[in-house]
């Protein structure tokens, strides 16, 4: 019987050390300032990213890893036995997922198979990490789907943003225009939701927006797995960790910081919370 690789993209914010740990192939997504381009966590780590970010001149985009980085990674990992279970972002809100597809369907002879998570950062990076630990344990392929499959509607993602400004001009926005409109003073705070941006509120303080986004989380139910992130501001993160203290503990959640390709749509200053919903 095959063993089950696991493969994700660099939207997944999975720290490195436990991508590493759990035999997790991260696809960097390309991050561009201008006519640089760079391999997100390979060329440009997170520091880095962050102060290129705050002062560049030339705004940043994204692409989705190549076509031909997906074929040259599905065709290795085969060809050592695997089979592989690829997980990417939301297809609603990138187009990778159409390029892991497109990989598969041109090697049609390989055990792959491609899912949408309809999440993004540790959202999705918790579904990979789950599928990783099931392949540990010696799941098949099948078995590491259902595993995934049995998740995903359980999976939050939510964040409290310093402007709508960054989601708005990537396009990622969608049903978050809601939220436009009102005085750039407040502090949007939104959800990943069925693989598109939703609102849940606008509040008039940072502070508010912290409450406000640790209290969503909590009145959604009990949590299995849960991180906190921020985009080059860990004092906003930990203030999450301990507005969370009493509802998660604090030994088992992931701390982390979002990455270049989610940051470049949050902006400077965002933090979240991932988590994944236990079954009830």
């Amino acid at each position: 019987m095959p063993s089950v690789h696991v493969v994700t993209d660099s939207t997944a914010d999975i720290p490195a050390h436990l991508a590493a740990e759990l035999d997790i192939t991260v696809l960097p997504c390309i991050i561009a300032f201008g006519n640089e381009a760079y391999r997100d966590g390979l060329d440009l780590n997170n520091a880095e990213f962050y102060a290129k970010l705050a002062t560049s001149k030339a705004l940043p985009t994204t692409a989705h890893p190549p076509l031909g980085l997906f074929l040259e990674t599905y065709a290795q990992l085969c060809r050592r036995g695997d089979a592989v279970f690829s997980i990417h972002i939301s297809s609603q809100l990138s187009g990778t997922m159409r390029t892991a597809l497109m990989a598969a369907t041109a090697l049609p002879d390989l055990p792959i198979r491609v899912v949408d998570s309809r999440q993004l950062s540790m959202g999705l990076g918790w579904q990979a990490i789950i599928a990783a630990r099931a392949a540990q344990r010696g799941c098949t392929l099948d078995e590491v789907c259902e595993q995934v499959a049995s998740i995903t509607e359980r999976v939050r993602a939510v964040a409290a943003l310093p402007s709508l400004w960054h989601v708005q001009r990537g396009g990622r926005i969608g049903k978050a225009k809601a939220l436009l409109g009102t005085t750039l003073r407040m502090k949007p705070l939104v959800q990943v939701l069925q693989g598109e941006v939703l609102p849940i509120a606008n509040v008039r303080t940072w502070s508010r927006a912290l409450k406000h986004l640790a209290e969503h989380i909590i009145a959604s139910g009990p949590s299995m797995e849960l991180a906190v992130l921020n985009a080059a501001n860990p004092e906003s993160g930990e203030v999450l960790v301990e507005l969370l203290a009493d509802y998660f503990p604090r030994e088992r959640m992931l701390i982390g910081e979002a990455g270049a390709a989610i940051t470049t749509h949050l902006g400077l200053g965002a933090v979240g919370i991932c988590c994944v919903l236990a079954e009830t």
